[in-house]
């Protein structure tokens, strides 16, 4: 994905681009799809989804350019993505703190703590991780 892409997912399209990255390096075709979230839904009780809806959605993704499609045996397509998962965080983060907050990162991570139900593990390992960043980082020069 170059700087100058666009990319916005809605919450069906993030899922399906979840089971779409987790087969990787493998490409998958939509019945592989429907099967993992209906899977995956079942277990949280959430209505399962039709075979056409993830294909509809499949191809919305494809004209996002969000996979790439090739044909396989019969009629079967299969669905790779064009970016990784990293790729696509980096880009939605970048975006919404830019549209909400500005372009500061600050508030955005503030929020994100804020409300979420971290534990206390969860919160050291954040710290953790600043620490780490901190010490990584560059003193100032005068």
């Amino acid at each position: 994905m170059n700087k100058n892409s666009s990319l916005s997912l809605t919450k069906l399209e993030s899922e399906v681009m979840s089971v779409v990255w987790d087969a990787q390096p493998e490409p998958v075709c939509v019945r592989d799809v429907v099967d993992s979230l209906n899977a995956s839904r079942g277990k949280h009780r959430r209505k399962k989804l039709a075979y056409n809806t993830v294909q509809t959605v499949l191809t919305l993704l494809k004209q996002k350019k969000a996979v790439s499609q090739v044909k396989g045996k019969g009629r079967a397509h299969y669905f790779s993505p064009r970016f990784s998962r990293d790729e696509a965080s980096k880009h939605i983060l970048s975006d919404l703190s830019t549209r909400i907050f500005g372009g500061q990162l600050k508030p955005l991570i503030h929020q994100m703590i804020d409300n979420a139900e971290l534990s206390a593990e969860e919160l050291a390992e954040l710290r953790g991780w600043v620490d780490a960043k901190l010490k990584d980082a560059k003193p100032p020069q005068d």
